[in-house]
């Protein structure tokens, strides 16, 4: 059937360019949403962090607003999604996710939690530590994404970047 083949070239060759002018339109709106985070002081803050970058304190951002809408670190772990709340009954005592969250922030922090672990030693060893408690991959980068929280939100209500503690050693 030699009349397909040409049909075929034809569509191939139109999805190939369509598909060249959106990665070249990908490209030109990647380098706005950088030159508009970049012009954000939460956004410079957040870009402190090892391993996050402009597009993920952005999404951040964009999606936690104004940080003094939340009164603790607690209020903003459950907006996001990350924080577990106590799910008592009688003698039975659990903890159970909370789903009424905003999903987009809760992808976007463990994202980051999971970039962190390349990036900076300290989450390494908390990643690392947690795994030999014997929790999974998913629970672990949750329990990193909550410890995460609470830097994020010490860093944008005192509004200032992110700072490595230095190891405290034993004395003996």
């Amino acid at each position: 059937m030699p009349g397909l083949t040409d049909i075929y070239k034809t569509i191939i060759l139109s999805f190939t360019k369509r598909i060249l002018v959106l990665r070249e339109e990908i490209k030109d709106i990647d380098k706005k949403l950088d030159e508009i985070g970049n012009q954000s002081k939460e956004v410079n803050h957040l870009k402190t962090i090892p391993g996050i970058a402009t597009k993920l304190a952005s999404r951040l951002i964009g999606e936690i607003g104004d940080i003094n809408r939340f009164p603790s670190e607690k209020q903003l772990a459950i907006y996001c999604g990350i924080a577990c709340v106590d799910n008592n009954s009688g003698k039975v005592t659990k903890a159970k996710a909370v789903y009424k969250a905003n999903k987009i922030c809760k992808q976007t922090l463990i994202t980051m939690a999971g970039c962190s672990i390349r990036f900076s030693s300290q989450c390494k060893a908390y990643y690392l530590k947690k795994r030999t408690e014997g929790k999974s991959h998913n629970h672990t980068l949750r329990c990193l994404a909550r410890q995460m929280i609470k830097v994020i939100y010490k860093m944008l209500t005192e509004d200032r970047d992110y700072m490595v503690r230095k190891e405290l050693r034993k004395v003996a």
